[in-house]
């Protein structure tokens, strides 16, 4: 009786063996274990009236000209010698319009939606959100996103999670589950 099915085969382990070693790798870094990444990415928003919207990767300590530069070269040229050493922070717009009488390109920064920022992974202001953008949450409908923006009419931004509990519906449970998603 022949077990060879039983057993995976030699190519399978290579490439299995290759997989961990690559996570690995990538676990450990170049500077062994727990060694802190210094360029993380981030995510930008540009737009510009002629060319529409479209969101791009950088890396940390960025600024915008080479960005300009690489994704639209067209505009690259056109743009404000002032805008070209503007940070990029990630979950931001930066749209690109006229300045007045020529054809050079100023810069408008701006917080990108908190709905959209959500979906680049980043927490919702609860100070800022919309009730749509505040049901995304987990755990808060349409009501509960109701009486947040009630209660943050009535009392004022909140700065902290705990002042949350303030809302009727919201208690420590579904504090803790919405706790990583929020910011102020």
């Amino acid at each position: 009786m022949r077990l060879r099915g039983l057993y995976p085969s030699g190519a399978f382990l290579l490439v299995l063996l290759g997989v961990v070693l690559f996570l690995l790798s990538r676990e450990l870094g170049p500077f062994g274990r727990g060694a802190v990444r210094v360029a993380r990415s981030g995510w930008v928003c540009l737009t510009d009236p002629e060319v529409g919207s479209s969101f791009h990767s950088f890396q940390a300590g960025q600024v915008l000209g080479p960005l300009v530069a690489k994704e639209l070269p067209g505009l690259s040229g056109l743009l404000a010698d002032r805008c070209r050493h503007i940070p990029l922070e990630t979950g931001t717009e930066i749209r690109l319009v006229r300045g007045s009488g020529s054809g050079e390109r100023c810069c408008i920064v701006s917080p990108l939606p908190e709905q959209c920022r959500y979906l680049l992974g980043m927490p919702i202001n609860v100070n800022r959100a919309e009730e749509e953008e505040l049901a995304l949450l987990p755990g808060i409908g349409p009501n509960l996103a109701k009486r947040i923006l009630e209660v943050r009419e009535s009392i004022g931004p909140f700065s902290s999670p705990d002042e949350i509990l303030q809302v009727p519906g919201i208690g420590k449970k579904l504090l803790e589950k919405m706790r990583g998603r929020i910011c102020f």
